[in-house]
C-alpha cells in the first residue's frame, strides 16, 4: 500500500500558531523523514499527478474540469477563467478576492461582454453556472499560470502568465481590465457593498489528453469540489476522507491512495492538528514502526508543497524516531514556507 497525506496549507500557518500545537508523532515523522522535495507549482500539481493528469506547459485543469461539467472540450485549448477582484496599487496590482456569488443575469451581462470584444481574436467563453468560466481557443497556448488562491492576497506581476505566448495573455488581460471596470454590474455590485468583478484570472491551461493509467492514486479521499470533479474525469475513485487511520486500515484501495484533508484554518488549528495527531499520525507511525505500509506527507501552502517519504525503517530508526525529542513543526516547517 503506497499512501499519500496532503495538509494542504499548513506551510502557510504562523510560526506562533505552530508553536503552540501538541503533535509530538507528526513533528517525529518529520524530524526523521529524509529532506523533503519540493514541487514550486504547489498542491496542485500533487493532486494532477497523483491522478495521472501530466504537465504540459501548464497543468492542464481546465479541460478536465470542463470534462466534469458535462462539455467536450475537443482538440481546443482551455483555460479556468476566474472572476476576481483586482486593486491596483502604486508599482502592481494583486488580487484583493475571488469573486463567488455572481447572479445568474450579472455572470450573462459579463460573459456578453467579454464575447463581443474577443471574439475577433478567436477566444470563445464557455459558462456553466454563474461565475464557472472557461476561455478557449482553437491553437495551444504556450502558458504557465498560477491558481487565483496562489496568487490571492499577493504582488500579482510575478504570478501573471509566463511563456512564449505570456506577452499576447497579458495584454488580453488588461483589455479585460479596461472593459469591465466601469460596468454596469460592477457599478451595481459596488453599490450593494459587493465585490466588483474587475478582472479575470487565467489559469490551468491545456488541451485534453488521456490520464496515465500508471497514476500514484487510483483512489482520492477528499471533500474539495474541485479535486473530486478532476479525479471522477480522469476515472478515479473519489471518496470522503475517513475519520481515521484505522477506518482507512479497514477498507483500503487495493494499490494505493490520496488523502486531501481540509484546509487547516488558523483559528482552528490546534484542533484541527490535533485531531490528525491522534486520528492519524501516531497510528501511522506506529504502521510504519511495524512496516506495514509506505507513505509520503505533502505539506501545501498557498504557492508550493513539501513532500516528506515516510517509508519503513530498521529497528535502530524506528527507536530514534520513538524516543528521540524531536524538533517543534515550527522550527521544521518555517524554514520551507514561502516567508
Amino acid at each position: 500500500m503506497q499512501l499519500t497525506l496532503v495538509l494542504p496549507d499548513l506551510l502557510d500557518a504562523e510560526p506562533e500558531a505552530l508553536a503552540a500545537v501538541e503533535a509530538p508523532a507528526l513533528a517525529r515523522l518529520l524530524a526523521t523523514a529524509a529532506a523533503p522535495a519540493v514541487e514550486p507549482d504547489g498542491t496542485i500539481a500533487i493532486a494532477c499527478a497523483g491522478i495521472g493528469i501530466a504537465k504540459q506547459y501548464d497543468w492542464p485543469v481546465a479541460p478536465w474540469l470542463a470534462r466534469a461539467a458535462g462539455i467536450d472540450p475537443g482538440t481546443r485549448y482551455w483555460l479556468c477563467a476566474q472572476p476576481v477582484t483586482f486593486q491596483l496599487e502604486r508599482d502592481q496590482g494583486r488580487l484583493t478576492g475571488i469573486v463567488s456569488d455572481l447572479e445568474a443575469s450579472e455572470s450573462a451581462s459579463l460573459l456578453s461582454s467579454l464575447r463581443a470584444h474577443f471574439a475577433p481574436d478567436g477566444m470563445a467563453f464557455v459558462e456553466c453556472g454563474p461565475g464557472h468560466w472557461w476561455a478557449t481557443l482553437e491553437t495551444e497556448q504556450r502558458l504557465e499560470t498560477a491558481s487565483p488562491n496562489a496568487a490571492l492576497g499577493r504582488p500579482a506581476m510575478a504570478l501573471l502568465p509566463r511563456g512564449a505566448d505570456a506577452a499576447r495573455w497579458r495584454r488580453w488581460q488588461s483589455e479585460m481590465q479596461m472593459l469591465l471596470f466601469e460596468h454596469p454590474v460592477n457599478r451595481s455590485r459596488e453599490r450593494d457593498g459587493r465585490l466588483a468583478v474587475n478582472y479575470v484570472w487565467m489559469w490551468g491551461g491545456g488541451t485534453l489528453r488521456e490520464a496515465s493509467p500508471d497514476a500514484s492514486a487510483v483512489a482520492l479521499f477528499t471533500k474539495d469540489p474541485l479535486l473530486r470533479d478532476l479525479a471522477r474525469a480522469a476515472g478515479r475513485s473519489v471518496e470522503n476522507v475517513p475519520a481515521s487511520f484505522a477506518a482507512f486500515r479497514a477498507s483500503p484501495p487495493e494499490a494505493s491512495a490520496l488523502v486531501w484533508f481540509e484546509d487547516l484554518e488558523s483559528p482552528d488549528l490546534p484542533e484541527r492538528l490535533g485531531a490528525f495527531e491522534s486520528h492519524w499520525a501516531a497510528p501511522l507511525e506506529r504502521a510504519l514502526d511495524r512496516q506495514e505500509i509506505d507513505a509520503t506527507l505533502v505539506i501545501g501552502a498557498s504557492a508550493k508543497a513539501i513532500s516528506f517519504v515516510l517509508r519503513a525503517t530498521g529497528a535502530v530508526q524506528r527507536l530514534r524516531r520513538r524516543w528521540s525529542l524531536a524538533a517543534s513543526l515550527s522550527s521544521l516547517l518555517t524554514p520551507h514556507a514561502d516567508g
